[in-house]
């Protein structure tokens, strides 16, 4: 099937961001198509509104190359995967799932997209939910896996690439793989965060798909009036990379709900 160029890629579709992205995407009218990859295709039920342009595909991320689509590719491709070291079971399973996973999807779809003649950047705007603290040098596994993959997606070539950093994520559905334990802890002191500071410390996942999808459909990095909390062009693949805190997250979307 030949994919219109308006259409979009969605990885994760099953996770809690994800979920909510594959539910705004196809809700925008900002997309004529909306195409899922991932492990497992995503429940859908009546609040996923237009689902006659949704196409999913069951896909094997240790065989991105025999089981990834080869053409017509979106050239706006969304990436919410993500897993925990506890549901993954071991350091090695988690870096697997939440990073390389991850670059193997990026590489494929540039390898794919069209180019431009002159910069050899592939014609593609790779937006990737990563997390508030994400940092390559740092100690933790998990902030620093999230700010390796960060690096790396920077640098594969593609047009623009955004990243996400939300805070802690409040779910409004059940995970389909659980509830993971750190939420449970979170709830329970969520209202002293949120009288603090709910600008910075948290935010629903519903609200960063949705911000996602409005980058995604923006031309600018500037969307709703708000710049990123940083921009630069990566010094080795000359992409235009912007990333969005979430405070960034918050007003893109309170502007986008007051028009």
């Amino acid at each position: 099937m030949s994919i219109p160029k308006n259409s979009c890629l969605i990885f994760g579709g099953t996770g809690a961001v994800g979920k909510c992205l594959v539910r705004d995407a196809l809700a925008s009218n900002a997309f004529t198509r909306v195409l899922t990859l991932g492990r497992r295709t995503v429940a859908t039920d009546d609040t996923f509104p237009n689902t006659a342009i949704l196409e999913q595909k069951t896909v094997n991320f240790d065989d991105v190359s025999g089981s990834f689509p080869d053409s017509d590719l979106p050239r706006v491709v969304f990436c919410t995967l993500a897993t925990t070291r506890s549901l993954a079971g071991s350091a090695e399973n988690f870096k697997k799932i939440d990073q390389q996973y991850v670059i193997d999807s990026a590489r494929h779809v540039h390898e794919k997209a069209p180019k431009d003649p002159v910069t050899g950047k592939s014609k593609v705007h790779f937006l990737y939910c990563s997390s508030a603290g994400a940092n390559p040098n740092a100690f933790l596994l998990y902030p620093k896996t999230k700010g390796e993959t960060e690096k790396a997606l920077a640098e594969i070539g593609f047009e623009r690439v955004s990243i996400f950093h939300p805070a802690f994520l409040k779910v409004v559905e059940p995970r389909e793989s659980g509830n993971r334990t750190s939420e449970g802890i979170m709830e329970k002191i969520m209202p002293i965060l949120e009288f603090v500071s709910e600008r910075s410390t948290t935010v629903s996942v519903a609200t960063v798909a949705k911000v996602m999808r409005l980058v995604g459909s923006s031309d600018s990095v500037e969307v709703e009036g708000i710049q990123p909390s940083t921009f630069e062009v990566n010094p080795v693949s000359k992409s235009n990379v912007a990333w969005y805190n979430n405070a960034n997250i918050h007003d893109i979307f309170n502007n986008d709900a007051k028009k």
